[in-house]
Order: C-alpha cells, then sequence, then structure tokens
C-alpha cells in the first residue's frame, strides 16, 4: 500500500479540539465517532438605570483619585451550549469541526446580540456546526443557518438547533447555500429580502473558497435591504 495520501484522505484536527470539554455523558444523536462539546456562556441581561452614569459628574475618594462611576448590572444569564461535530475530517469536510473564529464571533454576539441584532433577520454564511447561529438566535428575530449541503452538514446543523432549543428566542432556518453555485434555492433568494445583519466565521481558508465567498458576499450586498457584515477568522 503507498504511504502516500491525498488532500482528500488526510485527517485534520482543529487545535479548539484540544482546549474545550468535551461531554462524555451527552451522547452524540447522528454518528457515534462523533463527539459532544460544551460551552458555558454568561452575559449581562440588562443595566440597572441610576444615578451612576454618564450626567453623575466628577467624583474623588479621599485620596484625591477619580472615581470610576459603573452601572451595576441587575441581572445576568447563564447557560451552556452543546454542540455535536466531528473530532478529525478530511479538508473538504471541516466544517463539522469547531474553529476559533466561530468561538470569537459568538463572544462578540453575547456582548453585544442584544443591542445589534434585536428585531434584525440574521444569515450566516458558511455555518458549519451552527455555533455562530445558535448564539445569534438567543437576540436576533430570525436567523437563516447556511452551508454547502455535503458531508451530512446541515444535518448537523438541525441537531444541534434541536439540541440548544431552550435557548432559541428566534425563528430558525437550516438552507443549502453553495459559493460555487450560479443559483441559489428559492427559499435562500426569498429570505435575502428580510435580511439585516451577515454573520461568517471560518471561512478564509482556502483561496479558492475565499474568491468564492467574496462572490456571494457581494451578490448578496447587492440585495436589498442594507446589510451590515460581520466576519471572524485566523490570521494565516
Amino acid at each position: 500500500m503507498s504511504s502516500m495520501m491525498s488532500s482528500d484522505e488526510y485527517q485534520i484536527t482543529s487545535e479548539i479540539h484540544q482546549e474545550i470539554n468535551r461531554d462524555s455523558t451527552e451522547k452524540p444523536s447522528l454518528a457515534t465517532e462523533n463527539v459532544v462539546s460544551r460551552f458555558p456562556f454568561k452575559y449581562a441581561l440588562n443595566i440597572e438605570s441610576s444615578e451612576c452614569g454618564t450626567n453623575c459628574g466628577v467624583m474623588m475618594d479621599e485620596d484625591g483619585d477619580l472615581i470610576v462611576c459603573r452601572k451595576p448590572v441587575l441581572m445576568q444569564k447563564e447557560g451552556i451550549i452543546a454542540i455535536e461535530h466531528s473530532y478529525s475530517t478530511t479538508l473538504d469536510l471541516v466544517g463539522r469541526q469547531i474553529w476559533r473564529g466561530a468561538l470569537l464571533l459568538g463572544d462578540f454576539l453575547l456582548h453585544y446580540g442584544s443591542s445589534l441584532l434585536q428585531d434584525h433577520t440574521v444569515l450566516e454564511l458558511g455555518s458549519g456546526v451552527g455555533f455562530t447561529s445558535i448564539v445569534a438566535a438567543m437576540f436576533a428575530s430570525e436567523v437563516i443557518c447556511t452551508d454547502i449541503d455535503v458531508g451530512g452538514i446541515l444535518e448537523l446543523i438541525r441537531a444541534n438547533a434541536a439540541r440548544n432549543y431552550k435557548l432559541l428566542k428566534a425563528n430558525f432556518t437550516v438552507l443549502g447555500l453553495d459559493f460555487y453555485a450560479h443559483g441559489w434555492c428559492p427559499n435562500v433568494e426569498a429570505k435575502l429580502t428580510n435580511v439585516t445583519v451577515v454573520l461568517v466565521a471560518d471561512v478564509i481558508y482556502d483561496n479558492d473558497v475565499t474568491e468564492a465567498f467574496v462572490n456571494t458576499l457581494q451578490r448578496i450586498l447587492r440585495t436589498p435591504p442594507d446589510k451590515t457584515v460581520y466576519i471572524a477568522l485566523e490570521k494565516r
């Protein structure tokens, strides 16, 4: 047997998998070789209004040091996002893993989602296992989670949405969208007319994929209404 291995056979493992807490009690629902990882989160629900704010004036302590006014947090939400995913895959199926950009974008949304996503329709491109879309669905009114329909990725997203259904505030739709396709399904085309926020994480890793992604994004941005795009990626 040849010792050479093609790029389609070479196994790739995200470095994130060495850092996260895999849950041995929560079993995968789609494939026994999958794993389930848990991501604890915490964020402020709202801020108590008080005199201590932008209009509180300048105050000093007994040593003459400036006292920084801080608005106290009234409530915090805590929870866990559980994600089923592959531990390692070939290059064409890396979307079945968890990558650092998705965690960064998810953390950003946990901090700012209540102001950036409330009452918005959100589209995620290249959603992978659906982590970022699940976070977005905690704040938005609707989330359209998309990826290429290969390797059971769309089924995996649906399973992860179902696993975390108690966290989802938004209407949550999973649709196939291929960056290389010349035409999209009618459901995608119809949803684009309502999208105001686009999320993208971890799609910049291959020159051809990057070019196809940019072309896709340009096409989406030409479709009214105006859209805000948030992109997270690792420097490679």
